[in-house]
């Protein structure tokens, strides 16, 4: 059963870790999790737990749907400040994980899967798309709006337009979908069917929508980390707030849930903590790692 810490005063359910004994790797998710609602974090406090959790061979590691490219930024020079270990990335909801600056992991969409879906998204008129890839996020003129770029360029700032999505030379990673009128569900369900597995779709909330490798998730990012670190997702504690998140909550040793999560994410997780608006991450280590 869940349980639930409603107050940023009341302790949260730390499971396996109540005793004292100490996470070997922390992951979070970031928009909605570790971010508050202004889409920041507090980086002194930050660095006091990082300092911490570096103490206690603790790794700290980003999951999110977001580009390695974008998420590295809201980091830049925090590992030195608080004398710790390199911040490792699972981006793009586990299609790219990245320890210490190289890319150690990553999907590979065939060309075949990429014209496929790429057939059948061109085809509606309640989405618009990029497609992910290694080097970058790629949209293709007259397929979208200028206003869906402007967006998708919040959250993978390595985008640009093409002729050919079909046609590129980078390794594609995953498409991610903007829908409109709360189709994102309908859309989930016809790709689905279309394309017979071929392509998962992961719903991240907001009308967004992932299509992902089969396979492909937060959580096998994090096993791809735990085995070249030699650690078990059982030593694990990780954090989130929606849709993309389940597997990875669902995976650790213990998973918490913000108090304004998605339900399946709740569902998922074995306790909650602080929304994200009362930087309920950061508190929950805080007890963790400095208390």
């Amino acid at each position: 059963m869940v349980k639930r810490c409603g107050s940023s005063k009341r302790k949260v359910s730390l499971g396996p870790f109540q005793d004292g004994s100490k996470p070997r790797l922390v992951a979070t998710d970031m928009d909605g999790t570790f971010l508050n609602q202004f889409g920041e974090y507090d980086r002194e406090r930050f660095a006091r737990v990082l300092s911490a959790m570096a103490e206690s061979d603790t790794r700290f590691v980003v999951a999110s749907g977001n580009q390695y490219y974008q998420l590295r930024t809201f980091f830049e020079g925090i590992e030195e400040e608080a004398d710790a270990s390199p911040i490792a990335y699972v981006a793009e909801n586990g299609a790219l994980v990245v320890d210490d600056g190289l890319v150690i992991d990553h999907a590979s969409l065939s060309q075949g899967v990429v014209k496929d879906a790429w057939r059948l998204l061109s085809s509606r008129v309640d989405a618009e798309c990029a497609l992910c890839c290694v080097s970058g996020a790629y949209v293709q003129h007259g397929s979208a709006s200028q206003g869906f770029f402007e967006l998708m360029s919040r959250y993978f700032p390595r985008i640009s337009w093409t002729d050919d999505l079909t046609s590129l030379s980078d390794i594609a990673l995953k498409f991610s979908i903007e829908t409109r009128n709360g189709t994102e569900q309908a859309l989930s369900e016809a790709v689905s069917d279309a394309l017979c597995g071929a392509l998962v779709p992961v719903v991240s909330g907001n009308g967004s929508v992932d299509l992902m490798a089969p396979g492909c998730t937060k959580a096998t990012g994090l096993a791809t980390l735990c085995k070249r670190w030699g650690l078990s997702l059982d030593e694990c504690l990780a954090f989130g707030d929606n849709g993309n998140d389940v597997d990875m909550l669902a995976a650790v040793g213990w998973g918490a849930a913000m108090d304004n999560a998605a339900l399946d994410a709740i569902r998922a997780a074995d306790t909650t903590c602080p929304p994200n608006t009362e930087s309920g991450v950061l508190e929950t280590l805080e007890q963790l790692f400095l208390d």
